[in-house]
């Protein structure tokens, strides 16, 4: 997903459970659970978190998330899974948050 120059990203019905957002300190995303949809923002640099809070649908999940005026960019996290993001070891265009040394993919 690439966001138009000046716009920052969003978060939607069809890209939230494939990545998250993104920019130079804090990293957002929704996550489904059993009772509803957990929208969170993490300082990714210290891992706090800075919100967490649990919505009963989707549409109030992705308010409070993209109402956050931060200069966001989507970070697709589809092909990675487990700790392969933070080993160097996800596929295609996913996990760019992690700076470490890159590693070949995994099959």
């Amino acid at each position: 997903m690439t966001t138009p120059p000046g716009l920052a990203a969003r978060l939607d019905p069809k890209n939230f459970d494939r990545g998250m957002l993104i920019d130079d300190e804090w990293m957002a995303g929704i996550s489904k659970e059993p009772e509803g949809f957990s929208a969170f923002v993490v300082d990714h640099l210290d891992g706090t978190y800075l919100f967490h809070s649990l919505f009963p649908s989707l549409e109030e999940a992705l308010t409070a998330v993209n109402q956050i005026p931060r200069a966001w960019r989507y970070e697709a996290t589809a092909g990675c899974s487990g700790d392969r993001c933070a080993e160097g070891k996800c596929k295609g265009e996913g996990c760019k948050i992690y700076s470490g040394p890159k590693k070949e993919s995994c099959d």
